[in-house]
C-alpha cells in the first residue's frame, strides 16, 4: 500500500493498521534523542538548585522526567500523525516495522 492509498483508507475509515506502543515509544525516543535532552535538563536543574534557585531547579528536574514520559505515552498518535502527513516518514515507519498495515 502506498502513501496515497494509506491516507485515503484512513479518511474512509477502512484502514487496518497496527502500531505497538512500546515499538513506537522506542522509535520516537531514538528519533528525538530523548536521553540526550534529559541529561542537560537534569544537570541544569541541579545547578539551579545549588545556586539557590531551588523551586526553579525542582520544576526543571520534574520536567526533565515528565516531558519524555508524556512524549512516549503519546507516541502512537505522534507516529500516526507523521505517517499521514509525510510520505517519506510513512515508508520509513513501514520499513522499520513500527507501522504495520494490513490490506
Amino acid at each position: 500500500m502506498d502513501h496515497h492509498e494509506f491516507v485515503e483508507a484512513y479518511k474512509n475509515d477502512t484502514l487496518n493498521a497496527f502500531v505497538s506502543q512500546k515499538v513506537a515509544a522506542d522509535y520516537i525516543s531514538r528519533r528525538l534523542w530523548l536521553p540526550l535532552i534529559r541529561l542537560p535538563m537534569v544537570g541544569g536543574a541541579v545547578a539551579l538548585a545549588l545556586i539557590g534557585w531551588l523551586i526553579t531547579g525542582i520544576i526543571l528536574f520534574v520536567l526533565a522526567f515528565a516531558i519524555p514520559h508524556l512524549i512516549k505515552k503519546n507516541s502512537v498518535a505522534i507516529v500516526m500523525y507523521q505517517a499521514l502527513h509525510d510520505a517519506e516518514t510513512y515508508y520509513d515507519l513501514r520499513e522499520a516495522g513500527v507501522l504495520e498495515v494490513y490490506e
